[in-house]
């Protein structure tokens, strides 16, 4: 098994708090983002749902769109594209947010809602369709899946700056 392939499984395994058997697909999602395509095992997404209103955080970085009330809690909206790219363009509305879950976030709740404007695809992924890729980020994993370049974000990354903006 294929290092990119055990960090999509890792990923699930993780989040779900269980093991996963190794020998079976795992369910993703995929979205492409304005200069990215991005892939999320399922066990990562909590929900799918539209945009909520959204508080600004006076003094918060450019990437943290502010907090949103969801199911009854404040959880904090984050702008990927900007924590990719600090200096990419604010995109304009967003149409809906995908809700991930962040257990180990400190100072906030256990959740982190990226804002998207493409309607994410079910995906079964297993190891042959995932091969490595030469790009390195420490905000996320570069894999190729069917040969076309997708991110995986890390989830750690995210808790930890959502964090210290949360703290602050």
């Amino acid at each position: 098994m294929n290092q990119e392939s055990k960090v999509i499984r890792g990923v699930e395994a993780h989040k779900s708090g269980g093991n996963i058997n190794l020998d079976t697909q795992v369910r993703c999602l995929t979205l492409n983002f304005f200069s990215y395509k991005m892939i999320l095992p399922n066990a990562l997404v909590a929900e799918v749902t539209e945009m909520g209103k959204i508080e600004p955080r006076l003094g918060a970085p450019e990437w943290f769109a502010g907090m949103m009330n969801w199911r009854e809690q404040e959880i904090p909206v984050v702008i990927f594209e900007r924590i990719m790219n600090p200096q990419a363009s604010k995109p304009q509305n967003y149409r809906r947010v995908i809700i991930l879950n962040a257990p180990d976030n400190k100072g906030c709740a256990p959740f982190i809602a990226l804002g998207c404007q493409s309607i994410p695809s079910l995906s079964m992924v297993d190891e042959s369709r995932v091969a490595a890729s030469e790009l390195k980020d420490e905000q996320v994993v570069h894999i190729k899946l069917d040969g076309e370049q997708y991110i995986i974000p890390r989830i750690d990354y995210l808790e930890q700056n959502v964090s210290n903006v949360m703290t602050e």
